[in-house]
């Protein structure tokens, strides 16, 4: 975890330097562990409002709404037209993750996230889409087209 940690506060750090908005060092630190995170765990950024609807409804853990807040934080940096190809608008998606945040009890991340947004567009990682492992041609039609996506840091030579 730690080369995932030190990989992705690069990328924070960049993006701080790029955007020139200057995080908080809890920002700084949430946005760099949660970038380090889906480094090496896909994102799956479909049906995050029904995801926040239902965890509300079932009281879920904070836990839950964190990671909610999270995949909303890097859906809105770089999936942008996955996540409005359906009508849907960042700006709603943003509203979301900071709703996430605060019913996960961290009123301070949801506060930061258009900043920690900005950090993240500005910091300018690889991103791959793939086709998930167990999606094949006997899935139903609606299961076909689900992907993950895999950020990994931009090596410059």
């Amino acid at each position: 975890m730690d080369t995932y940690l030190s990989a992705a506060r690069d990328l924070v750090v960049q993006g701080m330097r790029e955007s020139q908005v200057a995080l908080t060092s809890e920002l700084e630190f949430h946005l760099a562990a949660t970038l380090a995170r889906y480094m090496h765990h896909p994102i799956v950024p479909d049906r995050l409002t029904i995801r926040l609807m239902d965890a509300v409804h079932r009281r879920a853990r904070q836990g839950e709404s964190r990671q909610i807040g999270d995949d909303c934080l890097i859906s809105c940096a770089f999936f942008a037209a996955r996540l409005t190809r359906q009508g849907g608008t960042i700006v709603h998606y943003a509203g979301l993750g900071q709703a996430a945040y605060e019913i996960a009890g961290m009123p301070d991340v949801a506060c930061g996230f258009p900043d920690m947004l900005d950090v993240l567009q500005a910091s300018s990682p690889a991103i791959e889409e793939r086709p998930r492992p167990q999606d094949d041609e006997a899935a139903p039609p609606e299961t076909q087209d689900r992907r993950f996506l895999l950020l990994q840091r931009r090596f410059r030579h």
